[in-house]
């Protein structure tokens, strides 16, 4: 079995976070008096969040709630996480109720998602509040921002509501530390809403300038995954490479064949590529081969679309559920067949044109591509064009 272990970006990113919750815990307990029973008490807080925060990433990783991009996203997660560190630590100097958590949270959940992103700015409300001995009404003025904050990144994924969820979101920024600051006091403390109106026109220019790239990464982060996780370098190309070079043509073949045949109707062509090479991944740790590669593709954070192709191997426990995933599958036979032919020194005698026709339309007749949603149309084009390609086999390509 491969020994797997956490990537050094993922690892160094954790300790990046955990670090700056320290940090951030460090400077309260300095401007109160760092006291003995506040110093553990701080530190219990912060090893209690962290372990769940922890648990909430893995988890959140291993059902694709992050996203695919093992570095870039946690790199993300741990850099503003810094920075909202420093907003909370600035905001100690100010007066009470004047903790952005909704602009907080709406960054967070955008490097990360709304769960990760609540939590993370709820907890450094919580270091404020405990270690400035603010009221109640304040940490629940906080959670309540950070709800929203976390709601609003969500919606304002579409680009034609994110004017008005700016606009939205400045009114509740301003208006509920404003009501929770009556409640608390009886009163509306006119300077507290005065920061809270200047620092939410800076967090909107912020948004301005910020927003719609910020979003952009999220949408092509998944097509930048594809291509990191086929190049030569990536670990797990490695593995199969030394695992046997045989099994590494047949992916890259597998790949090449897959990307152009997706390319030919329309569908997502990295996709295939990615499922293509990694199709028979399970054989790295042998049976039961389906269960352990879709096990490594979880643990190497590969796309959700990845994952269910691979779950979809070769039609024995679900069939082909998606244009590229049927694919692969037919690309996959119909080299499978050429090795065969090859390797029992029958090629010669064989047609690969005959050889591919009848492979394709006996699945075809069996009906496993009944729910992948390739059309008749699409079929004979992926036919046609595995007939024009050279996909014999040959060990030294």
């Amino acid at each position: 079995m491969m020994e797997q272990k956490m990537p050094f970006q993922r690892f160094r990113n954790y300790l990046g976070i955990a670090g700056t919750t320290v940090f951030l815990s460090f400077f309260f307990l300095y401007r109160k008096g760092m006291s003995l029973d506040d110093t553990l008490t701080f530190l219990l807080l912060d090893l209690l969040f962290l372990s769940v925060l922890l648990y909430a990433l893995e988890s959140s990783r291993l059902h694709h709630a992050i996203g695919s991009s093992a570095t870039n996203r946690y790199d993300g997660i741990f850099k503003w996480h810094a920075l909202v560190c420093l907003l909370a630590a600035g905001c100690s100097f100010l007066p009470e109720f004047t903790f952005p958590a909704a602009f907080a949270s709406l960054f967070l959940t955008l490097a990360s998602n709304a769960e990760i992103g609540i939590g993370l700015s709820t907890f450094s409300a919580v270091l404020l509040c405990a270690a400035t001995e603010r009221t109640f009404y304040e940490m629940a003025a906080y959670c309540l921002l950070s709800f929203f904050g976390a709601q609003m990144a969500k919606a304002m994924h579409h680009a034609e509501r994110r004017l008005w969820g700016c606009v939205i979101l400045y009114a509740v920024s301003v208006s509920v530390p404003a009501l929770f600051s009556y409640l608390a006091y009886g009163a509306c403390r006119m300077l507290s809403m005065l920061v809270n109106g200047m620092t939410g026109a800076v967090f909107l220019l912020l948004i301005r300038l910020l927003l719609d790239r910020l979003y952009d990464k999220i949408d092509h982060e998944e097509w930048d995954s594809y291509e990191s996780i086929v190049r030569e370098d990536y670990p797990l190309v490695r593995d199969i490479k030394k695992y046997s070079m045989a099994e590494y043509v047949h992916a890259i073949k597998v790949a090449t064949v897959a990307g152009k045949c997706a390319a030919e109707i329309g569908a997502d062509e990295l996709l295939a590529t990615a499922a293509g090479f990694y199709y028979r991944l399970g054989i790295l740790e042998g049976e039961p081969f389906i269960a352990n590669g879709v096990r490594l593709a979880c643990e190497n954070c590969f796309p959700e679309a990845l994952v269910q192709i691979l779950s979809e191997y070769n039609g024995e426990e679900r069939l082909p559920s998606s244009k590229e995933s049927a694919i692969v599958h037919m690309v996959d036979a119909c080299i499978k067949r050429m090795e065969l032919l090859s390797a029992g020194n029958l090629s010669s005698s064989w047609n690969q044109d005959m050889v591919i026709y009848q492979t394709l339309n006996e699945l075809s007749a069996s009906g496993i591509y009944d729910a992948s949603g390739v059309s008749m149309n699409q079929f004979l084009k992926v036919r046609e064009l595995l007939v024009r390609e050279e996909i014999g086999y040959d060990s030294n390509d």
